[in-house]
């Protein structure tokens, strides 16, 4: 079960940076307008709280292996 845990909260941590890598694209090709619109801030801000959230499991599930 130790494998297991260190083995999840390694793929949680990549999946995390893949997508905190992939909010940080789509925020940098979005155009002005959009950057400033609230619904794009909305999403963006839940993204991040998503991503934060995977983050904190991630390192949990690190943690509980040891």
């Amino acid at each position: 079960m130790r494998v297991l845990n260190i083995l999840s909260g390694i793929a949680v941590l990549l999946t995390t940076l893949a997508f905190g890598h992939l909010l940080h694209r789509y925020f940098v090709g979005a155009l002005p307008a959009d950057v400033h619109d609230p619904a794009f801030l909305a999403g963006m801000a839940a993204g991040a709280t998503v991503g934060i959230f995977s983050f904190i499991g991630g390192c949990l599930l690190l943690r509980r292996g040891r």
